[in-house]
């Protein structure tokens, strides 16, 4: 795996805005600073392998963008939601969570695997 750092870099910002997009939409609620926070770690953690990673194998890289892309759509989804309909923080750190660490022991296995 090599990380082109230019291209690291715009995947962290691009997920440092959709964080700040989804703290905005949930502004004014109780837990806004956490819907904000939460989002960009997921975000920054789907964007960086997406954008600025290669792989040494095409087709686990491959693997490993459909997968991360499949886990950002998720993020997209779970973090607008709550953030449309009301942070309950215990709730938002809990599905975030366990969804944030299915990925990456997705990803972690992935990264190890071989031959394709």
């Amino acid at each position: 795996m090599k990380a082109n750092v230019f291209l690291t870099i715009i995947g962290a910002v691009v997920g440092c805005l959709i964080g700040y997009l989804a703290y905005y939409v949930a502004e004014g609620d109780q837990n806004d600073m956490v819907c904000g926070i939460g989002s960009a770690i997921c975000f920054i953690a789907t964007l960086c392998p997406l954008i600025g990673w290669q792989f040494e194998s095409g087709k686990l890289g491959t693997n490993i963008r459909m997968m991360t892309l499949i886990f950002f759509v998720v993020f997209l989804i779970s973090n607008f939601c709550f953030a449309g309909f009301g942070v309950n923080m215990p709730l938002y750190v809990i599905v975030n969570g366990v969804l944030l660490l299915i990925y990456l022991a997705i990803f972690y296995k992935m990264q190890g695997i071989n031959n394709i």
